[in-house]
Order: structure tokens, then sequence, then C-alpha cells
């Protein structure tokens, strides 16, 4: 028993001894005082550095001054999108959580692929097995200085490197946290269910460095399914763990990455990282259009419930509804209102009360119209077509108030001899009354009227639904 437990601390203390030659009597460190790094690092590490400062007489210089190139070239390989929250005070504008994979930092001399010699070695040598260098200080070596010029409020941008890795051949991979308050534009042409898009500008600018090029390795557009937070996910003074659940309305739905050129200038390019974001308020959006849309449906089919004074009733009622819905929508109308933009629902509701008041008023013209007493008859063809329409296709008759009279023979012919000279006389002397034919074609106006504003209004729903 005691023999082995007496073999097992000595395994343990061999594999320690080359751990602690490297990191604590590393001869690497004798000349190398003052470090921001505390010691910390791999002796590979305080070799590449060594080697630097016999070069160069600086101690810092791998740590604060770029390669010495025309160009840097910088390989995003992916972007990605943690959490998103509103800003408070806000209800559009994000606060975007994220980190950047940086693939490959790369300084390129005239468009040639440049190693940087001074993160390099020779496998050959001291440090044949390692093929990658793992970095523990963030402020070790040099990285670029890639940063968001958009406005930052109360201190609330942040930025941080980490998980940074040098490869044998000086290619570095690292991660950059990022924290930004995107600048957004929102498309109120959907409202309630708008579009918010917002977008984040890195750039890269050293002092020794002509040109830095952004090149995207990974996908440039990407669906995601995010939520927007309404309030922070965790205040300092709690922990990660107790994490706030309450969400707005927002969804992210898709995160794209470019790179544009500043001010269009060829040496100065940006990377842009863009997010959009919907709105998802579907039970409003139904409680704005459906009762609106059913009440207006009804108004136009009015010619079917019965006569012209029953049309006006239902037609009064279906635009009380119309009204109530406009005065919810209105409640809901951002304060700020749409920055010069028309809703869709806006010019919805607008050709909707177009419709409304359009129809009313052929009703009350019609219903005058038949009030008039008519003595000349209209043409027996457009008489006949308007009787077809009115009970053949809408199956009503028009208002009987004075009562409609045939002037015919008598039927009695022991009267007819002895009433023929007074019949004839009353013949020429009476006016004859042609207003209930008139009526059927005034009432045959109204529901053609009505059945082409339906027409209308089915295509107008479709655009709007679909």
């Amino acid at each position: 028993m005691k023999t082995s437990r007496f073999l097992l601390l000595f395994g343990v203390l061999l594999l320690m001894i080359p751990f602690s030659e490297q990191m604590i009597q590393c001869r690497y460190t004798k000349n190398l005082t003052n470090r921001a790094d505390g010691g910390d690092e791999h002796c590979l590490f305080y070799y590449l550095l060594n080697r630097e400062y016999e070069e160069t007489s600086n101690v810092n210089s791998l740590s604060t001054m770029p390669p010495k190139t025309d160009e840097m070239k910088i390989t995003i390989e992916n972007v990605i999108v943690k959490y998103v929250e509103l800003v408070k005070g806000s209800s559009y504008q994000f606060n975007v959580f994220g980190d950047i994979y940086l693939a490959e930092i790369t300084p390129n001399v005239f468009l040639k692929n440049w190693k940087d010699e001074r993160l390099k070695w020779d496998k050959k040598g001291e440090f044949e097995n390692y093929d990658h260098l793992f970095i523990f200080n963030s402020s070790a070596i040099w990285i670029p200085h890639i940063i968001d010029h958009t406005l930052c409020s109360d201190g609330e941008c942040s930025s941080s490197v980490d998980d940074i890795d040098v490869y044998d051949d000086g290619t570095v991979y690292a991660r950059i946290q990022f924290r930004y308050l995107a600048s957004c534009a929102v498309d109120y042409k959907k409202f309630p269910e708008e579009d918010d898009s917002c977008c984040i500008f890195f750039t890269a600018f050293e002092t020794n460095v002509e040109r830095t090029k952004f090149e995207i390795e990974g996908k440039a557009k990407e669906k995601l399914n995010r939520p927007v937070y309404s309030q922070k996910m965790y205040e300092k003074e709690e922990k990660l763990n107790e994490v706030a659940h309450e969400h707005s309305p927002w969804v992210v739905v898709e995160r794209t990455l470019s790179v544009a050129h500043l001010g269009g200038i060829e040496t100065l390019e940006v990377l842009q990282v863009c997010i959009k974001a919907e709105k998802q308020m579907s039970t409003v959006r139904v409680a704005l259009l459906f009762p609106v849309t059913l009440a207006t449906y009804v108004m136009l089919a009015s010619p079917l419930f019965g006569d012209l004074r029953t049309q006006i009733f239902v037609k009064l009622f279906t635009l009380h509804i119309q009204t109530i819905c406009f005065l919810y929508l209105c409640t809901i109308t951002p304060l700020n209102g749409f920055l010069g933009v028309r809703p869709r629902i806006y010019i919805f509701y607008e050709l909707v009360f177009t419709i409304s008041f359009m129809s009313i008023l052929v009703t009350l013209v019609v219903m005058a119209l038949s009030r008039v007493k008519r003595n000349v008859p209209p043409s027996h063809r457009l008489f006949l077509s308007a009787k077809l329409i009115n009970r053949v296709v809408c199956c009503i008759e028009p208002e009987r108030s004075d009562a409609y009279h045939r002037y015919v023979e008598e039927e009695n012919p022991e009267q007819r001899a002895s009433n023929e000279v007074n019949e004839s006389v009353i013949r020429r002397g009476a006016e004859l009354d042609y207003t209930q034919d008139w009526r059927h074609i005034y009432l045959a106006l109204n529901n053609m009227f009505s059945a082409l504003m339906f027409s209308v209004f089915l295509f107008m729903t479709f655009l709007e639904f679909f």
C-alpha cells in the first residue's frame, strides 16, 4: 500500500518538473521586468519576447507596436449575436451583445502573404513540440483595435479580447466580446408589426499601418430567432445565473455581415454587423384588422338585408364599429409619431372610411330620388335589367310607399259601352305614375355600387393580409 502511494507521488512530481521549469524557471525572463502580463505566460512567449527585445531594445514592443507593414488583413471567421436588449427609455434602440471570432490576423505586404516574424518560432529547436501558444493576458501581445464609432451613452459600450491563440507560423486567432449601442432605423410601414434594422460599424486604425483590410470567411447572412429583452440581462450586483426573462415584442430574425468603405475612401474599410428585428404582435394586428374588415363586408352586403332604410341602419352601425377600431389604433400610436411615414394600416383605414362614406352617401341619394314622383317612363330595357338585378340577384323589391296602378280597360263588356265616352276622357286627362319603375332602377344602381365596392375591398384585404 505504501509502495503504491510512493509511486503515485513520484509520478506526479515527474509531471510537475517540466511545467515548473517552463513557467517558473524560464531562462528567458531574466532581462524582462515590469511586464504587464505579470509573468504568467508560457516560457515560449518569453522566448519570443526576449528575441524581440534584443532587436528593438523595447520590452513593450511586442505588446504596443503593430507589425511593420503596409497592409493588415483581418479575417472574420464568424460573428455571433448572443443576446439583445432594449436601451432604457427607448422602444426601438438596442444594445447588442456578441462575439467576433478573428480567424486570422496576418500582415500583408503589397498584397503578398507575410507572416509576423515576431510571433514565429522554429519547431526544430527548443520548442519543437509546440504547435500553438495560448496567451492568457490579452495585453501581452499587440492586437488590432477593432472598435465601434457609434455614439455610446453613459459608458455602456465595451469590448474585450479573449482566447488568444498563436501558431508557429505567426497566425493569431482571437475572440472579441463586444457590447455596443446599435444604430437603428424603424420601418413603420408595417405598424404595429414594424421592422427594425440595427447596425454596428467596426473599424481598425493603426498608426504604422496604411491600410486595414477585412475579409469575411463565415456566412455573410444568418437566420436567427432571438428575443429582445426589455430590461438588463443582469445587474452588476447580481449573479449571472439570476437572469431576467422579461422580453419585448421584438424578435431578432437575421444577422448580416458586410465590408464597406468609410466615406468612399478605399483605404478605410468598415466591418458592418447588422441585425434585423421584427415586432411580433399578431394579436394586436388581428384586433385592429379583423373587426373593421368584417364590419365593412357586412356594410357592403347590406342590400341583402332589405329595403333602403334597413341598409342605412346597418351601414351606420358598421361605421360606428370602424370608428371604435380606429380610436383603439390611435391609442397605441407612438408618442413621437412615425417620422413622416404613413403605415399601411392607416392607409387601409383611410380607404375603409372612404368606401363607407361613399356607400352611405349613395344609399341616401337613392333613397331621396325614390321619393320623387316620376311621370316619364324609363327605357323598357333599362327597367327590365334593373328588375332582374333586384329580384334575381339581390332578392329584394323597391319600397311600396306609393300605390302602383295599371290603367287598363274594364273587363265587363256591359260597362264598356256606357262608360266609353267618360273613359276616353279620363285617359286623355290623367297623368300616368312611373315612380315605381324608376325605383327599380335607383335600387339596382345602389346594389351595383355595393357589389363594385365589395370587389374592391376584397382585393384590398387580400393585399393587406397576404
